[in-house]
């Protein structure tokens, strides 16, 4: 289909207009990350893609997509009315540090936050990660949470592997820590390039689940595990 869409198995986007474009990414967080709760916040929106994966993964929750990107609102919000869960979708255009002036409370708060290559490479300190990201860094991500996460709420980010041990470190000063965590692997050979990373308060005592994700097998096919996390979405799996 050669319609300007990207083709899911029960929604499609738009994404020409977007600051965030469909990709890996978003569909790896969007189908790993804990999607139970009543209210749901997808930072970083872009085409909102993302925040579609959520309302067809829990048919009862409310979510919330923003952006401080007015074209990328526009389309998303054209493709939750393109859908079937129009009610419990709303793009609106806020910024990630304005959200607590809505007053609301969020059970699921999921990015996938943009970065760039900015010549840092050491990234053993949060305000080296801070300054590789920019204003929307997965630090501020994780300083800002936890006073808009309800008690039992999760934060769930993906971000570039070498962040892993500089978020812990953050997350730790926040009055979080990790309980779930998913490195991707391209190949078996070769190392992880990005990891999913899932927050709870650390009230709740536990040691993290840290997993990896192989993404193609030796000759190019992709593996099981790949295939069974994307399959709800992807139509070819």
């Amino acid at each position: 289909m050669n319609d300007g869409l990207f083709h899911f198995k029960q929604f499609s986007v738009a994404h020409s207009r977007s600051s965030m474009k469909v990709g890996v990414d978003a569909v790896l967080i969007g189908s790993w990350a804990d999607c139970q709760g009543m209210s749901i916040l997808d930072v970083g929106t872009g085409c909102g893609v993302i925040a579609l994966m959520m309302a067809q993964r829990n048919d009862s929750a409310d979510v919330l997509a923003i952006d401080v990107d007015a074209a990328s609102i526009e389309e998303a919000s054209d493709n939750f009315r393109s859908s079937g869960w129009t009610d419990r979708l709303e793009a609106s255009l806020i910024a990630f540090a304005d959200v607590k002036h809505l007053g609301r409370h969020f059970d699921r708060i999921i990015s996938n936050p943009p970065y760039f290559d900015s010549g840092v490479t050491d990234f053993s300190t949060p305000r080296n990660v801070a300054r590789h990201q920019g204003d929307l860094s997965p630090s501020v991500l994780i300083a800002d949470s936890p006073s808009l996460l309800t008690a039992m709420g999760k934060l769930a980010l993906i971000v570039p592997a070498q962040f892993f041990n500089a978020l812990i470190n953050t997350a730790e000063r926040s009055h979080l820590r990790l309980s779930r965590a998913c490195f991707i692997k391209g190949t078996q050979k070769k190392e992880a390039k990005r990891v999913m990373m899932e927050f709870v308060r650390d009230i709740f005592p536990g040691e993290p689940c840290i997993e990896t994700l192989t993404m193609y097998d030796g000759k190019g096919n992709l593996t099981e595990e790949y295939v069974a996390l994307g399959k709800d979405f992807y139509y070819n799996y």
